[in-house]
C-alpha cells in the first residue's frame, strides 16, 4: 500500500507560459514534484473570474530530465483541446492539498499580440542614437587605417554592450550568428506576413520604421568597395571616441578583417535590402538605392567571399545566407541570373542533408548546430519556395525541409523531455552525439 504525505510533496511547481496560450494552439503546462504523483492523478483548469472548474484531464506519465536534472519528477498537463478564451489557473491535488499555478490567459494570437509590440519597443530603445554615439559613428575610424566613414544608426548589441554587429565569432567559422541583418529581415518578414494583424494592433507603423532604420544602417555600412563593415566595436569603453570598425578574434582581439562574408552578416544584409526595396518606401535611402546596394554587395561576394571567410572555405552558414540573398534578389528583380544563383545555393544546402536527417556543416561529418541560426537553413529553403516554380526543384527542397523537421522532432523526443526543449546533434571527440544546448566543447572559447 502506498502512502502519500504532504511532506513528500513539499515543493510542487506548476510551470505555465506566463505570456499566454493561443486558443487553437498547443497548450501544455508542466507539473514538477519531488516524488511521483499517485496513480490516475488529474489536473483542473479553473476560470480565474468565476473560480469554477471548466476542464479536467489526467496528467501525463512521470518523466525525468537526465541531462539537466532539476531534482524533480515532471508531468505534462495537456489542455490543448480546451479553446475558450479567458483567464485561468491550473490546480492539482496531493493528499487533500491543492496546488495552484499562476494565472494565465487563453486568447487568439496572444503570443504574437503580446510579444511583437514589446520586441519592436525593445529595438527602438536599443537604437544607437545618443548624441555621443551619433557624433562618433558619423566619423568612424577603420582599424589599422586612417580612413573614416559614416556608419551612424543601427542598434546596440545589448544593454551592457553598445557595439554594433552584423555578426561576430567569425574566427570560429561555424557559429557566426546573423545579427543586425537578421533583425532587419525578420522585421520586414513580419510586416509582410501578418500585415493585417499588425495594423489592428496599431504597431505596423512602428515596426516598419524600425525595419527602415535597420536598412539605412546597413546601407551606411556598405563600403565604397561593395563589402559591408562587420562590427563597430566599443572596446567596452564609455568614451565614444574609442569606437572602431573592426574584425574580432577570440577574447575581443581586434583586427582589420572587418569585411563581411556571406556567413558574417553579408548574405542576410543583401536579403534584407533586396526585400525592403519592394516596399517602395524610403528611409534615408530610396528603394532603388536599397536594391542597387544589394546587387553590388552580392556581385562583390561572389568574387570575394572565401577571401573573407576566416578559414577560406564556405560552409553551411554561407550556403543558407547566400540562398536567402539570391532568393530575395530573384523575387525583387525576376532576373534569371538570380534564379540560377538561388537554385545553385539551394542545391548546396540540399546536398548537406544526411541520410540521418541532420545537415553537415562542413565537407565532413560535423552536424550543423547553432545558438542563434538553428532554424535558418529551413527558413531559407521555405523562402526560396515562395518563388520557385519548377516542380523538380520544389520537390527536392520540400523533401529536405521535411527530413530536417522530422529529424529535429525525433531527436527532441528521443529522451524524456517534458518541456519539449529542442535537442540537436553535434560532434564530440569525433563521434556524433545528441544533447540539449550547444556543446561546451566548441571553437569560440565561450
Amino acid at each position: 500500500m502506498l502512502l502519500f504525505s504532504f511532506i513528500a510533496y513539499s515543493k510542487p511547481i506548476i510551470y505555465v507560459n506566463q505570456i499566454g496560450f493561443d486558443t487553437t494552439g498547443s497548450k501544455i503546462a508542466v507539473i514538477g514534484v519531488e516524488r511521483n504523483l499517485p496513480p490516475n492523478s488529474t489536473f483542473n483548469i479553473i476560470d480565474a473570474i468565476s473560480n469554477k472548474t471548466v476542464f479536467t484531464a489526467a496528467v501525463g506519465k512521470a518523466q525525468n530530465i537526465v541531462d539537466w536534472n532539476l531534482g524533480q519528477t515532471f508531468y505534462r498537463a495537456d489542455f490543448s483541446s480546451f479553446q475558450k478564451a479567458g483567464s485561468y489557473k491550473i490546480t492539482f491535488n496531493i493528499a487533500d492539498q491543492i496546488y495552484t499555478s499562476a494565472t494565465f490567459a487563453i486568447e487568439e494570437n496572444i503570443l504574437a499580440k503580446r510579444t511583437i509590440s514589446s520586441i519592436v519597443h525593445y529595438y527602438n530603445k536599443q537604437r544607437a542614437n545618443t548624441p555621443e554615439e551619433l557624433n562618433a559613428d558619423k566619423n568612424m575610424l577603420l582599424y589599422g587605417n586612417t580612413k573614416r566613414v559614416d556608419v551612424h544608426g543601427g542598434w546596440c548589441d545589448a544593454s551592457g554592450d553598445v557595439s554594433k554587429y552584423f555578426s561576430h565569432l567569425a574566427y570560429a567559422n561555424f557559429v557566426s550568428p546573423q545579427q543586425t541583418p537578421l533583425v532587419t529581415w525578420s522585421l520586414i518578414n513580419t510586416s509582410e506576413t501578418i500585415s493585417k494583424q499588425l495594423t489592428q494592433w496599431k504597431i505596423k507603423d512602428s515596426l516598419d520604421n524600425e525595419a527602415l532604420w535597420g536598412a539605412d544602417y546597413m546601407m551606411r555600412c556598405l563600403s565604397d568597395q561593395d563589402y559591408f563593415y562587420m562590427i563597430v566595436f566599443s572596446y567596452f569603453d564609455k568614451d565614444p571616441a574609442a569606437r572602431r570598425i573592426v574584425g574580432l578574434k577570440a577574447n575581443s582581439v581586434t583586427t582589420n578583417e572587418y569585411q563581411c562574408a556571406f556567413r558574417e552578416g553579408g548574405g542576410m544584409a543583401i536579403a534584407a535590402l533586396a526585400r525592403i526595396s519592394q516596399w517602395k518606401k524610403n528611409g534615408e535611402f530610396t528603394s532603388k538605392q536599397y536594391l542597387d546596394g544589394a546587387k553590388r554587395a552580392y556581385a562583390h561576394l561572389l568574387l570575394n567571399n572565401t577571401k573573407y571567410d576566416d578559414d577560406g572555405k564556405e560552409n553551411i552558414i554561407d550556403d543558407y545566407c547566400a540562398l536567402m540573398a539570391a532568393t530575395e534578389l530573384w523575387i525583387a528583380t525576376n532576373d534569371n541570373f538570380y534564379k540560377d544563383e538561388a537554385r545553385k545555393w539551394a542545391h548546396h544546402l540540399e546536398n548537406r542533408m544526411t541520410d540521418q536527417g541532420w545537415f553537415r556543416s562542413n565537407d565532413g561529418n560535423r552536424p550543423f548546430w547553432h545558438a542563434a541560426d538553428a532554424g535558418l537553413p529551413v527558413v531559407a529553403l521555405v523562402r526560396y519556395l515562395k518563388k520557385e516554380t519548377d516542380s523538380k526543384e520544389k520537390t527536392a527542397a520540400t523533401n529536405v525541409i521535411k527530413k530536417a523537421l522530422d529529424y529535429n522532432i525525433a531527436v527532441t523526443n528521443t529522451v524524456e523531455n517534458p518541456f519539449g526543449y529542442a535537442r540537436q546533434s553535434f560532434l564530440y571527440k569525433d563521434q556524433v552525439k545528441d544533447g540539449f544546448f550547444i556543446p561546451h566543447d566548441n571553437e569560440t572559447g565561450w
